[in-house]
């Protein structure tokens, strides 16, 4: 079809996974498939922080460091209204925070706009849990600011930030959306609601492209993927 190659986007789950891809397709295309981006959401959301977002450069810390760090401060968190948290630190950040945190970001969820006293007569039958959220609410931006004053980003952050770069840049997200032409994504059904919503923003231009996904093999439900991505697909992209 006379397509650049590098005006296509191919979107994997495991760097092994691209890695294989991009070797085949070579085999089959030619050296001129080098040119196409074949990697994971987390190595194109990094990709477009690094080269967009103006700023000192970016150190990626992973989960372990995530947690060494909540942990090493956790005394600036007190006093804590949750007695589970405060008896028991590293239950607290490895059960509730980094959960909580990671799903904040997959939903792009605004903790800004939540109003815990709209929702305190859901936990009037558990006191504790609902202590536990209004502790979470409050730690949640504290962790950022402590990443953002050490320019560190996260796997999650990486998301979260690509996307409000392009949904609030209309000339970046042109930019992507000129550069990126054609889009592909492999294991459908595991996006989440932040990958999708960054998908719809990069093929809303042309809506060219092409997903691969299995309603029956949702594998990771427990950071916000189901089988609403493939049943709603055609309604996303329906012109």
């Amino acid at each position: 079809y006379n397509i650049n190659p590098e005006n296509i986007l191919t979107i994997t789950y495991t760097e092994k996974a691209a890695q294989e891809l991009k070797a085949r397709v070579i085999n089959q295309v030619g050296q001129e498939a080098h040119l196409m981006f074949v990697g994971t959401f987390h190595s194109f959301c990094f990709q477009i922080m690094k080269h967009y977002k103006n700023n000192s450069p970016l150190t990626l810390i992973d989960q372990s460091e995530a947690i060494h760090m909540l942990l090493n401060r956790y005394d600036e968190f007190h006093p804590l209204e949750s007695d589970e948290f405060a008896i028991n630190p590293k239950t607290a950040v490895t059960e509730s925070f980094i959960p909580f945190f990671n799903r904040i970001r997959d939903e792009l969820i605004d903790i800004k706009n939540v109003v815990l006293e709209d929702i305190k007569d859901q936990y009037a039958d558990n006191q504790e849990l609902f202590y536990q959220l209004k502790d979470l609410i409050r730690i949640y931006p504290i962790f950022q600011k402590w990443k953002k004053d050490q320019n560190l980003i996260d796997y999650n952050d990486m998301i979260r930030d690509a996307f409000d770069l392009l949904k609030n840049d209309s000339d970046l997200l042109t930019e992507v959306q000129d550069k990126y032409k054609h889009v592909i994504i492999d294991e459908f059904q595991d996006n989440n609601f932040a990958l999708n919503e960054i998908v719809r923003l990069i093929a809303s231009k042309k809506q060219s492209i092409t997903v691969v996904g299995d309603d029956d093999q949702v594998i990771y439900s427990f950071r916000g993927a189901n089988s609403y991505n493939i049943s709603t697909f055609h309604n996303t992209y329906s012109s």
